[in-house]
């Protein structure tokens, strides 16, 4: 069932929308945190025993090249399964060369945070444990950036629990969602 159904039905429409800048800005400020634990722990208890390499702008290149990918796929990935989705409503595609994925179906907003957070807690995670079992440059770095890839993804979570939208359509056109409420208008802040 497509958007228009459910506000057809009596459900609220609500978007929450990020600009560019806001996705820069609360991302950043929300991986922050994280980032921060990481770096700290790698140089109070770590960099003792850790495997530094030269190229680091090359090691750097490369985690983000793996990793923005699988951080994609991972999303599409949690909101097919938590979402029991068919073929076709979870979309994978390029803009400005960057690979980017798109839930095209309403879904509880459970299934949604999954979906979301999936890559936070797979990538960041596993970054965070390999950055303790095998310190050094590349363990560093992936930590870093798998940690600070999902900025804006926390920041849509928290925003997703703050709504208290019991259905979510992933946004369209933009960082963001749009939330499904029962009752009220038929549609508000379309």
């Amino acid at each position: 069932m497509n958007l228009e159904a459910f506000t057809a039905q009596g459900w609220r429409a609500q978007r929450h929308t990020l600009t560019a800048a806001q996705t820069y800005l609360w991302g950043s400020l929300s991986a922050l945190p994280f980032v921060l634990l990481a770096g700290g722990l790698y140089r109070m208890l770590l960099f003792r025993r850790a495997v530094l390499l030269e190229h680091t702008g090359l090691i750097l290149l490369a985690v983000i090249v793996i990793s923005v990918p699988l951080h994609e796929a991972l999303h599409g990935l949690g909101w097919k399964l938590a979402g029991r989705l068919q073929k076709g409503d979870v979309a994978f595609f390029l803009r400005g060369g960057i690979p980017m994925c798109a839930c095209r179906t309403v879904l509880p907003a459970k299934a949604y945070l999954i979906g979301t957070l999936l890559p936070f807690l797979v990538l960041g995670g596993g970054s965070f444990l390999l950055l303790f079992l095998f310190p050094g440059t590349v363990s560093v770095l992936a930590a870093l950036v798998n940690l600070m890839l999902p900025g804006a993804d926390l920041e849509i979570s928290w925003r997703v629990l703050k709504s208290e939208a019991a259905l979510i359509a992933d946004s369209p056109d933009g960082a963001g969602f749009i939330g499904l409420v029962r009752g009220g208008e038929n549609v508000k802040n379309l």
